[in-house]
């Protein structure tokens, strides 16, 4: 599953996007979510990971692999490393985890996550959630 965060300071709004596919690349659903705040690009990231991880249990998938283009969120939940602007959310996916059989996380670059952050971009103008099966 891949998630990614869009900011528009301007506007004080962010967005956040999710597609997952199985093994063999097919894509099982894709989610688009706004908020009506925004904060620091790290922190809805991270908030855009736990979205994406409630997303997963609530499908019931147990065996996930979650990608995202932000390399410090990665290493900070990975070496459970404390950073100050994450920790919360952070310490909320490491329990969030244990929901899963099998569960990592994986850095990607931004144009390898192109199709969620293109969601994330569109969330921030949407009025609720769309979600595609």
């Amino acid at each position: 599953m891949n998630s990614d965060a869009a900011l528009h300071q301007k506007t004080d709004k962010a967005g956040w996007g999710m597609v997952v596919r199985n093994w063999q690349g097919k894509v099982l659903g894709a989610w688009a979510v706004p908020n009506t705040s925004c904060s620091n690009p790290k922190l809805e990231e991270a908030i855009a990971l736990r979205i994406a991880m409630l997303v997963a249990k609530q499908q019931g998938w147990r065996r996930m692999e979650f990608e995202i283009d932000c390399m410090q969120v990665v290493n900070g939940i990975n070496r459970e490393e404390d950073d100050v602007i994450i920790s919360t959310v952070a310490s909320n996916i490491r329990k969030l985890k244990s929901n899963f059989g099998e569960c990592c996380f994986t850095f990607i670059r931004r144009i390898n996550n192109f199709v969620s952050h293109t969601l994330a971009k569109m969330a921030i103008n949407l009025k609720g959630s769309a979600e595609w099966k």
